[in-house]
């Protein structure tokens, strides 16, 4: 018994060294995917903005009609240096701020409390797949008519088009906990605030984070969509007024400015859940690949 103690031990300090080589090679392979995939993406940017400037330039398109990336980097940098420019940028961002809080105050308890009861489900069910399913642009002109052009009118849009994925994330999330998870905590009698704390928000958390990151590029597409056809301000009503204005290198400034915002919002959307969701099997399973 006391040589096989002594085997095992020494097995162990053996495969101690190994064990951290393989590690340090794990981490070394990691960290060389991770510059390779960096390198592809800076790649993949520059290709595009050469083929973009290969097409501006060639007899595909009529003169002017599409401006080159310099133009429209040097028109975004003239707008930089203008007032309406980040006035418009901070209209959009904070009414979207505030249409996607309202649509998470609405979709996250209505959602849970329907989700909860299976026969507010079956009744239910069918009006949130009709309204769901209507186009929400098409009900701007009736929104324009009760609100005008007002942050009124850019929240109602927001809300109708970007609460029924936290809505209906927050239905399943109430669904899938396990049956007997809830009988444990039934047969335990826990108190309210740690049902909350130890079986709802540990079950429905990564459900409400996926419902949220949907729901903020809604979001955002209907804020520069009620600017944009509505006449709020914002970035829509700027690059609408520059389209009008015949100014194509703002029009792609504005462009260009929008969709920054939406990859930027997205990936602090998609940090946030990493880093409250650290301790989710599914979160760690994305680290660690």
């Amino acid at each position: 018994m006391n040589i096989m103690t002594i085997d095992s031990r020494s097995r162990s300090k053996d495969d101690a060294p190994n064990a951290r080589e393989k590690a340090r090679v794990a981490k070394e392979r990691s960290a060389e995917k991770g510059g390779a995939a960096w390198y592809y993406k800076v790649g993949a940017i520059a290709a595009a903005l050469l083929v973009w400037h290969l097409v501006a330039i060639s007899p595909l398109v009529q003169p002017e009609t599409l401006p080159t990336p310099l133009r429209v980097l040097s028109a975004l940098s003239d707008l930089w240096q203008t007032a309406a420019y980040w006035s418009a940028l901070g209209k959009t961002i904070s009414v979207w701020a505030l249409g996607l809080a309202v649509c998470a105050a609405i979709g996250i308890p209505l959602g849970l409390l329907i989700g909860a009861s299976l026969s507010a489900t079956r009744s239910t069910s069918w009006i949130i797949d009709f309204f769901r399913t209507i186009p929400t642009i098409a009900l701007l002109p009736l929104v324009l008519l009760l609100y005008g052009t007002t942050i009124r009118m850019e929240i109602t849009m927001i809300v109708l088009s970007a609460v029924w994925p936290l809505l209906i994330q927050a239905m399943y999330a109430v669904k899938q906990i396990e049956p007997l998870h809830k009988w444990v905590v039934r047969v335990f009698r826990l108190s309210t605030k740690d049902r909350i704390r130890f079986l709802w928000i540990p079950s429905i958390s990564l459900f409400i984070s996926t419902g949220l990151r949907l729901s903020a590029t809604m979001a955002l597409l209907m804020t520069v969509a009620a600017e944009y056809i509505g006449g709020a301000p914002g970035l829509g009503a700027e690059l609408s007024a520059m389209e009008q204005a015949f100014r194509r290198p703002e029009v792609f400034a504005y462009t260009i400015t929008a969709g920054v915002l939406g990859l930027s919002i997205n990936s602090l959307v998609v940090l946030f859940q990493r880093k409250a969701l650290w301790w989710h099997p599914i979160i760690r399973g994305e680290k660690k690949a």
